[in-house]
């Protein structure tokens, strides 16, 4: 099983498309193929942004009630962790650093980035950064080279 922690924009992109590449790390959650490693911090965000008028006016499939439903699901069934020292990392973004905090915290093998700053980070102690795609294709297995030995983390 994968130990994943997803940041704000790959759950929302999740639940806007739940056919894509986002999605697929939710399905494979669901199947029990993958942990979510979460913190309180991260599903409180997704409320927040799933929440905004642009994004409940255009998409009707998300309401007030999925939004909370969903959110309830993340806390009930995910793998919490409490972040108790967000260190500065992510100097043009520090919010992204609680996403960082989580994943070690949990120890998380993998973190699914939509959000440039983290991506273009690579790896943060070791954790493997990688977008929906990329974790869409690790869960395909076709990855030509296993992260963990790029990253030097092994599952």
């Amino acid at each position: 099983m994968y130990r994943v922690t997803p940041d704000v924009q790959a759950l929302v992109q999740a639940t806007i498309s739940p056919k894509g590449a986002a999605g697929a790390l939710l399905a494979s959650w669901e199947r029990g193929e993958t942990a979510l490693i979460m913190c309180e911090e991260i599903v409180a965000e997704y409320e927040v942004v799933l929440s905004r008028h642009r994004i409940v006016n255009k998409f009707a499939h998300i309401s007030t009630a999925t939004i909370a439903a969903s959110a309830a699901a993340l806390r009930e069934h995910s793998t919490f962790v409490t972040v108790s020292e967000v260190p500065r990392v992510v100097v043009e973004d520090p919010d992204d650093d609680v996403v960082l905090a989580c994943a070690v915290a949990g120890h998380a093998e993998y973190i699914v980035s939509r959000d440039n700053h983290l991506l273009k980070m690579g790896a943060s102690q070791g954790i493997p950064i990688i977008s929906a795609d990329g974790f869409a294709q690790v869960l395909r297995g076709q990855v030509s080279e296993p992260l963990e030995l790029v990253y030097g983390r092994p599952r």
